[in-house]
């Protein structure tokens, strides 16, 4: 029986760093996200791959998700963009370093700061230049350098913000207005504060589509593991992920006999069904059964039959030869994670991280 596997390429890894490596002027560093177990990938195993070739800086949304990291020996510089108030201690203790994103949160931390006695604690800036989730808004200013003049437990370390549409030809106008407030209010800290700190702003569409916004830093989030939301420039990058599994069990219906939950599939000629030991319990949607999908077997297109179950998806492979622990390709490095998130009515990244833990995670090299 084999087991499911997420098959994750170091090779092909490795030429995304290059694509982005290339498009960096000498001084720009380049920061890894690694939020989301790094958007479902496996973050300690490409986190540890990634630290071997010199990436900068690491991100990741929450501080567990940055403990779990310290803890598997990973040392790089780690961004945390969304540190709770209760966890201040924690920041110290493994070494990392906070967004901030409100007033209230600065506030909340150099009280912390300065009863413990801290000086020169790293913090990163976040500044809403029109996304509006998270970052300091414009009219906030004033009091944000007051307070970053003030408070020597704090060293600003990065200004940052967010494109909210940098893949969208249409959205361009925003987006430049974006780099242009981005540009004035980040001056006006640096001026004010006379802090020497890094700036970046560049996701992965904006990497590739305004170059001229480079700043001291890149984030190219998924695109550094191959998918990029900009069609056009796709093909510079290589999926770094597969997923496969394999063969349970193969059976042979009779016409007229059903397939799983609800009856949804009905034979109509004598069918040979195979079963994967795969389901919406390891992130493969139910939208996916009633052959929507089809998954590859032995190089050949099986449809996924009837609804998708927890542990089980069911295919047909009437028209193929295949037997027991023969190998299931669900997604390969290619077009099918686009196709799924073409039926599904979504993007690559909610696929990719949807795949749950339970899937072991496998490096290639």
């Amino acid at each position: 029986m084999r087991e499911t596997v997420l098959e994750i390429s170091l090779k092909r890894l490795q030429h995304n760093l290059d694509v982005f490596r290339q498009k960096m002027h000498s001084n720009t560093r380049i920061l890894a996200n690694l939020k989301g177990n790094a958007y479902g990938i496996g973050a300690i195993e490409v986190g540890k791959y990634l630290a071997e070739q010199q990436v900068d800086y690491f991100s990741i949304a929450y501080i567990n998700e940055g403990i779990l990291l310290r803890k598997n020996g990973i040392k790089v510089n780690l961004l945390v963009f969304n540190p709770s108030f209760e966890h201040f201690q924690e920041l110290i203790d493994y070494q990392l370093e906070p967004e901030v994103s409100s007033l209230s949160y600065l506030n909340k931390l150099i009280g912390f700061l300065e009863k413990n006695k801290f000086k020169n604690f790293p913090i990163h800036i976040k500044l809403d230049t029109g996304m509006h989730r998270a970052g300091i808004m414009e009219n906030e200013l004033d009091t944000l350098i007051y307070i970053l003049q003030n408070h020597a437990c704090v060293e600003v370390k990065s200004v940052f913000s967010h494109l909210a549409a940098a893949e969208d030809p249409d959205e361009d106008d925003f987006t430049r207005h974006q780099i242009a407030l981005f540009e004035k209010l980040s001056s006006r800290i640096k001026q004010e504060t006379k802090s020497n700190f890094f700036r970046h702003l560049l996701n992965t569409a904006g990497i590739f589509r305004f170059p001229e916004a480079q700043y001291d830093m890149i984030r190219p989030g998924l695109g550094i593991f191959g998918f990029n939301l900009v069609e056009n420039d796709q093909s510079a990058l290589q999926p770094i992920a597969q997923l496969k599994t394999g063969i349970n069990q193969i059976k042979n219906l009779n016409e007229g006999e059903t397939v799983g939950y609800n009856r949804n599939f009905s034979a109509k000629e004598n069918t040979k069904v195979a079963l994967l030991p795969i389901g919406y319990a390891d992130g493969i949607s139910r939208k996916l059964g009633k052959e929507k999908y089809f998954v590859t077997v032995n190089g050949q297109k099986a449809p996924i039959i009837g609804n998708v179950s927890m542990d089980t998806i069911s295919i047909d492979v009437s028209h193929l030869s295949c037997q027991q622990g023969d190998e299931v390709i669900i997604f390969d490095h290619y077009n099918d994670v686009y196709r799924m998130a073409k039926l599904l009515d979504t993007i690559p990244y909610e696929i990719i991280t949807g795949i749950t833990r339970r899937v072991i995670r496998k490096i290639v090299r």
